[in-house]
């Protein structure tokens, strides 16, 4: 066979070998052949999965009311969990921003009673793999060795860059998380609202500083970005210091211009509470915040950070009733990841969605203890003590009951008070005729806030009645609510347990007038109070602390804190005084005009004993 027959590939092989049996005598004749490039990556989508505010909502169940809520609990939330990933089996992370350890009796009972097996919240969460976790304000209410008990049982890490040793400054808890998925380098920095520092027990926090999350986010950010972060994410256990005016439960009005103040209205919050828009505007380098603390279901907020770039925002509302999805475009891009797209929305959690069958498996033991434990009987009642916009629109035996508690236990502890002040927090808490149970007493007080005395004096007092009517909205006697539909006299973005009923003073509100001139009368055994009082008073810690807007209250002076939560006080005085009579606890030192409570309620309930 001659070389003229042999095939074209078979020519150039013989060719490439005479060539190499030559090269001593010559070099070969033609260049070598320039490597091709590596073609660049496939654009991707990366899914983050977010959980806020759980409180030990696992189960879709009500410890304070002994029902099944088909809207809550996080062996829910594992089923849109399992739906979301299997969409992108290779390319997410799932998250939680914080508030995780307390809220519900299951929380109560394996941090205070029985500490002793492995926490249910880290059962489930480490099922479901989650890969970081923010630190919430309510991580630190058992203080820090449940809280380090809770993080050696969790199989991936509790972040919280603003948490800082008081000593030397250093980080007490990880800082930022860094992982790869899917080829893509994504940084997670965590955040924790510096409130902690004025709602917590100093015994619970010791040796620990809070720090302003926008000034730790300036710092974290950059060094994320020069570790190689192709994705910045800031889980935050802090939300949006305003709310939409009216509107908060339409998606598109959390689109609105934050600029505009007929759009957004206040949410009356410490400096520094609620930073998380802040830190989307002024801190570059960051694509996405997952937001919490706020009890919110925003399903997207587009902010615009110093050069422009939006900035996404989400928050999934609390107790297990969302799952946040975030989807993020990537294209590459000049040798690493840029993302070219971001949208988001919120999973509910309703009566379609099933119970994950292994969480489920996993926890049903630790549930089936609690509804135990919170079925306890403790004492009884002669009537029924009314709760929510019946307890709350007038002098009632529910307010005057959790008011005397207060009262009670500051004089037990030596520091008697001349008045306290209290909130009915939830529309389902009240105490039946009858019966009462653990849970009963529970129900009324659903929150683990502990006591405070303070002295204020009769301005920080007057200040506070003026600001607890924004609850309220105005009154038009010429086309007033429709009688069938309470909570229609209340302002909708003020939280009900921003409204105090109070006990010994005698003051009165005419709703008729603007807010900041409501208030009638001020007085304090029959005489007109004065700026320049003074009063030894029974406070929650959180309202103390200024929380819901009452900063006022930052001004007076501390005298105690209670170890114990106001929640047991009340179960312990329930145990103590059986066949509780509401009218032997009901007096009446509080007038709304004009008469809510006959307006709304007469009607169905019947005569109030306080009517004016």
């Amino acid at each position: 066979m001659t070389l003229r027959f042999v095939s074209r590939a078979r020519r150039a092989t013989l060719l490439r070998a005479c060539c190499w049996v030559l090269l001593p005598l010559a070099a070969c004749d033609g260049p070598e052949p320039e490597p091709q490039p590596e073609p660049p990556p496939a654009p991707r989508t990366l899914r983050l999965m977010q959980t806020s505010d759980l409180h030990t909502n696992i189960q879709p169940w009500d410890y304070f009311t002994g029902k099944a809520d088909a809207q809550r609990g996080l062996a829910k939330v594992a089923t849109l969990v399992r739906q979301a990933r299997a969409e992108h089996p290779d390319c997410n992370l799932l998250l939680d921003t914080g508030d995780t350890l307390q809220g519900t009796p299951l929380g109560t009972y394996y941090a205070l009673v029985d500490n002793a097996p492995r926490h249910p919240m880290a059962v489930a969460m480490s099922a479901l793999g989650y890969d970081a976790m923010a630190l919430g304000n309510h991580e630190f209410n058992y203080g820090l060795g449940v809280l380090g008990k809770f993080k050696s049982e969790v199989n991936f890490p509790l972040l919280g860059a603003n948490v800082r040793h008081e000593a030397d400054g250093g980080e007490a808890f990880t800082p930022y998380l860094l992982k790869d998925v899917c080829g893509v380098k994504v940084g997670i920095l965590g955040l924790v609202t510096p409130g902690v520092k004025t709602w917590e027990r100093p015994e619970n926090i010791p040796g620990l500083r809070f720090d302003d999350p926008l000034q730790t986010a300036r710092t974290y950010v950059p060094r994320m970005r020069q570790e190689g972060a192709d994705v910045v994410v800031v889980a935050i256990h802090s939300g949006p210091d305003k709310q939409p005016t009216g509107s908060a439960s339409d998606p598109a009005s959390w689109l609105a211009d934050y600029a505009d103040p007929t759009k957004w209205a206040d949410r009356g919050n410490l400096p520094g509470e609620n930073e998380a828009v802040q830190i989307a505007q002024e801190v570059e380098g960051i694509d996405v915040m997952l937001t919490g603390h706020t009890h919110q279901p925003i399903p997207k907020m587009l902010l615009k950070n110093p050069q422009g770039q939006d900035v996404l925002l989400i928050q999934p509302n609390r107790w297990g009733s969302h799952l946040g999805q975030v989807d993020l475009s990537l294209v590459w891009e000049a040798g690493h990841w840029k993302v070219d797209g971001k949208d988001s929305l919120l999973r509910k959690v309703d009566d379609t969605v099933a119970v994950d069958a292994e969480v489920d498996r996993l926890t049903q033991g630790h549930h089936q203890t609690t509804v135990a434990y919170v079925n306890t009987p403790i004492g009884s009642t002669r009537a029924p003590f009314p709760g929510g916009f019946a307890g709350r629109y007038v002098d009632s035996a529910l307010g005057d009951l959790i008011n005397t508690v207060q009262e009670e236990a500051a004089a037990e502890a030596g520091h008697p008070v001349d008045f306290s002040l209290a909130a009915l927090f939830t529309n389902d808490g009240q105490l039946p005729a009858g019966r009462l149970t653990l849970r009963d007493a529970y129900s009324i007080y659903i929150y683990d806030n502990t006591l405070y005395v303070m002295r204020i004096n009769g301005s920080i007092l007057r200040r506070a009645l003026e600001h607890n009517t924004r609850y309220l909205a105005p009154w038009n006697p010429a086309a007033p609510p429709d009688a069938s539909k309470p909570e229609t006299a209340k302002v909708a973005s003020v939280a009900d347990y921003n409204w105090d009923l109070y006990s010994r003073i005698e003051y009165g509100y005419d709703l008729t007038k603007p807010q900041g001139s409501r208030l009638t009368h001020l007085r304090f055994k029959g005489q007109d109070v004065k700026d320049t009082d003074t009063f030894t008073i029974a406070i929650n810690n959180y309202r103390g602390g200024g929380g819901g807007g009452y900063s006022m209250f930052k001004e007076g002076t501390l005298v105690w804190t209670s170890a114990d939560g106001v929640r047991d006080y009340i179960a312990r005085y329930v145990e103590q005084h059986p066949d509780l009579d509401p009218d032997a606890v009901n007096t009446c030192n509080f007038v709304l005009s004009p008469d809510l409570y006959a307006y709304f309620f007469r009607g169905t309930l019947g005569p109030a004993k306080c009517a004016p």
